[in-house]
């Protein structure tokens, strides 16, 4: 039989497939495989927060706690007023209220039971009843141990991050980046739902409680399409039916706001 030399067909080195399918594909795993990474891992995460002990959380809030370099103060009106929430609360720990010298509206709780309020937001205050809310809210941070979960999410987005390409990967952080986002305005909503509760534990009502959400509401609910906190209008929305559904006193005389500076 006669040899027949010939050259090898092009295609044996390269795929004769469309390469933006390929790419396709390829971004399609990779989003897949993040998914499954970030739902199984943050499983795990809230299913080793829950496990955690008071004692643990104080031992954990030492060493992960930051030592936030603020000029601070504190008050005794809104650390009585704390004191009266946090018996509703039922908290495991002590919470202290600082104020710092910040013309942003703004209130944040960090590990160790601190929660920070800038005298921005407290200009912004007219009533002890929205006074309440601000720091029930923080509470409810505390409660939901979302300082831990927090924690416990960004290393698992760091981890997926790194295992699937690092910061190269657009796709991949983008999603992961935009999963931590939907998160954090879960938890926020959840503390708001929380800092009602504990006000109408408190005061038997939850009256101007959205007052200091319709103050700052500037109607831009696109900027927070990507922000960690939901818009105000979408807050005031699901505080107002959670009001209505758990049917809770919303027309009680507002309390005067005591001496704050």
């Amino acid at each position: 039989m006669k040899y027949n030399s010939g050259l090898p067909d092009e295609s044996v080195n390269y795929s004769n497939e469309n390469p933006l399918k390929t790419a396709l594909k390829l971004t399609l795993s990779l989003a897949l495989i993040s998914g499954i990474l970030y739902l199984l891992l943050t499983s795990i995460v809230d299913y080793t927060v829950s496990k955690i002990t008071p004692e643990q959380e104080l031992k954990l809030e030492k060493i992960f706690s930051i030592n936030l370099d603020l000029d601070k103060t504190s008050n005794p009106y809104l650390q009585k007023v704390a004191k009266k929430l946090t018996v509703c609360a039922k908290l495991p720990y002590k919470i202290t209220i600082h104020t710092i010298n910040d013309m942003r509206p703004n209130a944040f709780a960090v590990p160790g039971g601190s929660i920070y309020i800038t005298k921005g937001m407290l200009k912004k205050v007219e009533s002890e009843n929205e006074l309440a809310f601000i720091i029930g809210h923080e509470l409810g941070h505390f409660k939901n141990k979302d300082h831990l979960r927090s924690l416990g999410y960004k290393l698992v987005l760091m981890t997926i991050s790194t295992l699937l390409g690092g910061n190269d990967n657009i796709v991949t952080n983008n999603m992961l980046t935009i999963s931590d986002i939907k998160y954090s305005q879960k938890a926020e909503l959840e503390a708001d739902a929380f800092g009602l509760e504990v006000m109408n534990c408190a005061y038997g009502s939850v009256t101007n409680a959205t007052r200091i959400f319709e103050k700052m509401d500037n109607g831009k609910e696109w900027l927070y399409f990507l922000a960690t906190h939901p818009s105000f209008k979408v807050r005031i929305k699901k505080m107002k039916e959670k009001i209505e559904h758990d049917r809770l006193n919303n027309d009680a005389k507002v309390v005067p706001l005591g001496k704050i500076e």
